[in-house]
């Protein structure tokens, strides 16, 4: 199994936590589709990451679907998502609120990076949909609710991930004061192998 897409990139860093989380062997081939977008599209058609190709030489992609696989791969036990339910429903929300948390704040930081032709409207849009992302994970997080809760899941690996890449792309977001429960779990967690061996060493 190998896994292609830079740990900079959140979405190839969830699924790498994933994999680690279960103990699952893969190579890694950080490849950074916007600084090579030819290899990119060599592996994914639009040239996005990650990829996960399977040992047979299937080609994954989407972190999503590519959590729809490994999930059939480890079994209900070990699953990174409940198979079916209210405990599904949840964790599918979750993960998605997560991932757009990723999405605006790589949004954000590319519009910010555009200087003085920087629309101030997208920047507040942003910024609003990161907060209120993270007011919703942070509802939910800590001893009484689902994230931070072990085994890791899909919704927590996600949670996890965000909050780490926001101290990189937005780093003068007050993120503790903002969600404080969000912000301990990921301070709980920052020594887990998943995370501790995908942390991407510069930005």
């Amino acid at each position: 199994m190998r896994l292609i897409g830079t740990y900079f990139s959140p979405f190839a860093r969830r699924v790498a936590a994933a994999l680690v989380s279960r103990s699952i062997a893969y190579e890694h081939e950080a490849l950074n589709g916007y600084a090579d977008p030819v290899r990119a599209r060599a592996f994914n058609p639009v040239g996005k990451v990650p990829i996960l190709i399977l040992d047979d030489g299937e080609h994954l992609i989407d972190s999503a679907a590519i959590f729809d696989h490994l999930n059939e791969l480890v079994g209900p036990r070990r699953a990174l998502v409940p198979p079916s339910g209210v405990a599904r429903r949840s964790v599918l929300r979750l993960s998605a609120i997560a991932a757009t948390i990723l999405e605006q704040t790589t949004a954000y930081s590319s519009e910010r990076q555009r200087a003085s032709c920087a629309q101030a409207m997208l920047l507040e849009r942003y910024h609003l949909q990161i907060v209120g992302g993270l007011k919703a994970l942070d509802e939910v997080s800590g001893p009484a609710g689902p994230i931070g809760a072990k085994p890791l899941d899909v919704a927590t690996i996600s949670a996890v991930v965000a909050i780490e890449y926001l101290a990189i792309c937005y780093p003068e977001l007050e993120v503790r004061q903002i969600a404080p429960k969000l912000a301990a779990v990921a301070a709980a967690l920052a020594d887990d192998p998943a995370f501790t061996r995908t942390r991407p060493a510069t930005h």
